[in-house]
C-alpha cells in the first residue's frame, strides 16, 4: 500500500500574468500521514527477535553515578562510539555531563568509560542543587570535513514557568564541542558560538570556537536529518494542530518522491492546569510533520496512529531501502510500564509502519533513586547501521547503558505474520 492513509490538502498558487491580471488557481496537492498498521492483523501479537547481543556499557554505582541517559552512537572511520550523559543521582541536575566508550573491533571489546565533557558545575542532587547550576544534555555527534566532534547543549533550570504549565522550565546557556579521534583522545573544548559564556566561580573558561568550525556544526545540525533531538525550553518545537506541545522530534527521513517526514514525541495539551490533567489529555501517539521545501518549511504536526508511550524515538533506514522507526509502543505512561518494551516497526515507503518486533522487554527492577526515574524500562533509543548489523544503545531504568547488535538479516525477516523472525542462521 502505497499512501492508502491519506488525505488532500489545498494548495494555493499564484498563476502566471495573463491578459494582464493574476489569476489565482486551486492545485489539490496530496499530503501524506504515517500510519501504523503493524498490529492490524487479526492474529497480531508480539514479535521478539531472537538473536539480539547485548553489551552493557556501564553499570550504575554510588561511586560512579546512579543516573545514566541520552544515548548516542557514532561510527567513524572504522571506530564506533557510545556517548550518554551522567549524574551522580539526579536527572538534568547541577553537573550532569558527558560520557564515552569506544570500539575499535566492531563492538567485540570497548575501551574503559571515560568523561566526553567535563561537569560545569558541581555534581550534587537535586533537592540541594542551586537550580541555576548548570548542566548537559548530549546531541550527538557531527561529521565535519572527516573529523569527529561531540556536542552538547548547556541549560540552567529555572525557578518559574514563564509561559505555561507544561513547558519546560529552562534558559539556555550555549552550546559545547570538542572533536573525538578514533585513538579515544579529545580535542579541546569549546563554545559554538563567537562569544564565551562566563564560568560557573570555582570552573574554568572555556573558549569561544573557531568561526569557520562553529558555522559548519552549527549548519550541519540545521539539516532535515540532523536535526539536534533533546532540546528543551518554553516554545522550542512547534505546537500541534490540536494544541499539543510537541517535543523530541526522531530524525527526520525521506521519502522516494523528496518529502521529508518528522516524528514528535507528544507532551499532552498546552492548556492543562496540572499533572493530572496533561497525563489525561496525552493520547500516546507519534505526531508527524512534512516539508515539501527540503527542510526549509515544515507542516503544522498531525497526530498518528502510531503508538508510543511519550519518550524519544529513534528513526533511521537500512541498507535494502526500508524505513525503521524505534520506540517505546505500548500506549501507556512510563510509571505504568509504558517504557518497559523497546521495539523496531518497519516499513517500505516511509509511511505505512506494517511490521514490528521486539528488541528489548522487561527491565530489571530500578535499584537506585532519583529525579524522573518513576517508570523504569529501555528508553531513549538511538541507532547505526555497520556492516550487517544494526546497532541501537538505550538506557536501562536511566542507571545502565546498554547497546544491541542486531543482525540486518533478522530484520530483514519481519513479516505481518505472528511468527517470530529468524534469520535462518544458527
Amino acid at each position: 500500500m502505497v499512501r492508502a492513509a491519506s488525505y488532500l490538502r489545498l494548495a494555493w498558487a499564484i498563476a502566471v500574468l495573463q491578459s494582464g491580471s493574476l489569476i489565482a488557481a486551486e492545485e489539490a496537492v496530496e499530503t501524506p500521514v504515517v500510519d501504523w498498521t503493524a498490529g492490524r492483523a487479526a492474529d497480531f501479537r508480539y514479535q521478539f527477535l531472537d538473536r539480539v547481543e547485548t553489551t552493557r556499557l556501564f553499570a550504575a554505582t554510588p561511586e560512579t553515578g546512579t543516573f545514566s541517559h541520552h544515548g548516542y552512537l557514532a561510527y567513524h572511520r572504522g571506530v564506533l562510539f557510545a556517548s550518554w550523559d551522567s549524574h551522580a543521582r539526579d536527572e538534568n541536575s547541577s553537573g550532569q555531563h558527558g560520557m564515552f566508550r569506544y570500539s575499535i573491533d566492531g563492538g567485540e571489546t570497548w575501551s574503559s568509560a571515560k568523561p566526553l565533557f567535563p561537569p560545569l558545575a558541581d555534581k550534587v542532587p537535586r533537592s540541594e542543587a542551586n537550580r541555576s547550576n548548570p548542566f548537559q544534555t548530549s546531541q550527538g555527534f557531527a561529521n565535519i570535513d572527516g573529523q569527529l566532534y561531540a556536542v552538547t547543549c548547556v541549560d540552567k533550570a529555572l525557578a518559574e514557568k514563564v509561559y505555561r504549565f507544561n513547558e519546560v522550565t529552562r534558559t539556555r546557556v550555549g552550546f559545547l564541542a570538542r572533536e573525538v579521534r578514533i585513538d579515544g583522545t579529545l580535542g579541546e573544548v569549546f563554545w559554538l558560538s563567537q562569544t564565551a559564556p562566563q564560568p560557573e566561580p570555582g570552573y574554568p573558561a572555556l573558549p569561544a570556537g573557531d568561526r569557520v568550525l562553529v558555522t559548519k556544526i552549527n549548519a550541519y545540525f540545521e539539516e532535515p536529518a540532523n536535526l539536534r533531538q533533546l532540546l528543551f525550553k518554553p516554545r522550542q518545537h512547534p505546537d500541534s494542530d490540536d494544541e499539543h506541545r510537541m517535543t523530541e522530534p526522531t530524525q527526520a527521513w525521506r521519502l522516494d518522491d523528496g518529502t521529508w517526514v518528522r516524528l514528535y514525541r507528544n507532551q499532552g495539551t498546552i492548556h492543562g492546569k496540572s499533572r493530572s490533567e496533561i497525563e489525561a489529555s496525552r493520547p500516546r501517539r507519534h505526531y508527524a510533520a512534512f516539508s515539501f521545501d527540503d527542510g526549509k518549511t515544515w507542516t503544522v504536526p498531525t497526530r498518528t496512529n502510531f503508538p508510543d508511550t511519550g519518550s524519544r524515538a529513534n528513526a533511521g533506514r537500512l541498507p535494502d531501502g526500508q524505513y525503521y522507526v524505534i520506540n517505546n509502543p505500548l500506549p501507556m505512561s512510563a510509571r505504568q510500564g509504558g517504557r518497559a518494551m523497546l521495539a523496531i516497526s518497519l516499513s517500505r515507503d516511509g509511511l505505512e509502519f506494517d511490521r514490528m518486533a521486539v528488541i528489548r522487554f522487561v527491565a530489571p527492577p530500578t535499584r537506585y533513586a532519583g529525579n524522573a526515574k518513576g517508570g523504569g524500562g529501555y528508553q531513549y533509543p538511538h541507532s547505526v547501521v555497520i556492516g550487517e548489523s544494526l546497532w541501537v544503545i538505550y538506557s536501562v531504568n536511566k542507571e545502565d547503558m546498554e547497546v544491541a547488535q542486531i543482525p540486518l538479516s533478522q530484520l530483514y525477516a519481519i513479516t505481518k505474520s505472528s511468527h517470530s523472525p529468524r534469520s535462518g542462521t544458527p
